[in-house]
């Protein structure tokens, strides 16, 4: 960096850090738009997002401090870029990362409930196809690799339609008491050999999404609907029209934070959104046949039946 190039100050994700903070590389251009510019460093799979403030902050991003000058970044796909020593160095301006931050990962429920009991009543994409996939898992597994060979890659732009589904399935599986990391570790083995067949960006954030990490958006709608049976009705909101029929009503925090996921890119949030509540609907049904057979069995101990939990790590 010369004396007279500006300095872009900006916090890194620390599931990003050691990428940055390495040593110097080369990284690809894989798209540039006004909010975010995505830099493929290494493998395939090994994406750094760098977002302005009004950008969308992945699991991995790389937060610039200062909105982004009407110049753009200065960067057409394609083109190569240096990143390593903590910063990314494009055409005319320094990147530096100057601190950390933190992504949050979706929470385990710790309370026995339905919970895509608020999401009944929406429309959403993808929700059959997502049921039938979690039922695979939880049963017959024959059909599982033909199943994800199905969606991984499937539709355009940089985050298919299709991964988008199977991130909200493999969040769905971190979220409900039901799922384990034996059936999370099922599905990722299933999916991992196809990462090459679908978008770098869309690998990364399939990786991120077996780890537990989502963007903010739906963190907090996992949060919800985790806390949703046990907050106080002290009120509910309407959504209307395309997310699911007038008059259908849900608490304020999980409608508020439907809105947020569903704002995410041209359909992205809806396709993840028909993952996460597919997956629910399959896994909720294991608890409604695990009562009927205790309301059948009244002399059995009752317990939760559900698999013992333990912390998850794909590391």
């Amino acid at each position: 960096m010369t004396a007279s190039e500006p300095l872009w100050p900006a916090a890194v994700s620390e599931r990003a850090a050691t990428l940055v903070h390495g040593p110097a590389r080369s990284a690809k251009v894989l798209g540039t738009f006004p909010t975010a510019l995505y830099l493929q460093v290494g493998g395939h799979a090994r994406v750094l997002p760098v977002v302005t403030p009004d950008g969308l902050r992945l699991p991995t991003a790389l937060a610039v401090a200062t909105s982004l000058p009407r110049v753009g970044w200065g960067v057409q796909p394609g083109d190569d870029v240096v990143v390593g020593g903590g910063d990314v160095l494009l055409p005319g301006v320094t990147i530096r990362a100057v601190r950390t931050w933190h992504p949050r990962r979706v929470p385990t429920a710790s309370v026995a409930t339905f919970l895509g009991a608020p999401l009944a009543p929406l429309a959403l994409p993808w929700r059959a196809a997502s049921r039938v996939l979690t039922q695979g898992l939880t049963g017959d597994e024959r059909s599982l690799p033909s199943r994800v060979q199905e969606l991984v890659g499937r539709g355009p732009g940089l985050t298919p339609s299709g991964d988008d589904v199977l991130c909200g399935v493999m969040l769905a599986l971190r979220l409900h008491p039901r799922g384990s990391d034996v059936l999370l570790g099922r599905l990722w083995r299933a999916v991992r050999p196809l990462l090459a067949t679908t978008t770098s960006l869309s690998a990364a954030l399939l990786t991120e999404a077996a780890r537990g990490y989502a963007v903010a958006p739906v963190v907090r709608l996992t949060e919800a609907l985790a806390g949703a049976d046990r907050a106080a009705p002290t009120g509910s909101a309407r959504l209307t029209g395309e997310t699911g029929p007038a008059g259908s009503t849900l608490p304020d925090e999980v409608a508020a934070a439907i809105r947020e996921v569903l704002a995410i890119g041209h359909s992205s949030g809806a396709d993840l959104l028909g993952g996460l509540a597919g997956c629910l609907d399959a896994l909720d049904a294991l608890d409604e046949a695990d009562s009927a057979d205790l309301l059948g069995a009244p002399d059995l101990l009752v317990h939760s039946g559900r698999p013992a939990m333990t912390p998850r790590s794909l590391q």
